[in-house]
């Protein structure tokens, strides 16, 4: 009888050993993966305002053409004008 009760408490404590190397490996893993996620977090804000910015600029840069196309066709407008005064032709239409 005694061997059998010495028997079960040493397999309980191997049992209860292995039990804590598991949690502790499994809050191991746990805290790996959390560092992980945040990494994945500061990447994914940092690639966010990147192409925020980059959305930014592309805006800028289509107004800024489209009133490079406006201020010419405005001034070869202008010449046309001037040069139908000039010449007082009458346009009928």
């Amino acid at each position: 009888m005694e061997t059998l009760v010495t028997f079960s408490l040493g397999a309980g404590a191997v049992l209860i050993v292995l039990g804590i190397v598991a949690v502790v490996r499994l809050v191991n893993q746990v805290n790996d993966l959390e560092k992980i996620v945040m990494d994945l977090d500061i990447v994914i804000n940092q690639n966010e305002q990147t192409l925020n910015r980059r959305i930014d600029q592309e805006i800028d840069r289509v107004d800024q053409i489209t009133n490079n196309i406006y201020s010419v066709i405005d001034s070869r407008l202008d010449k046309l004008e001037a040069k139908i005064t000039n010449n007082k032709q009458v346009l009928k239409g």
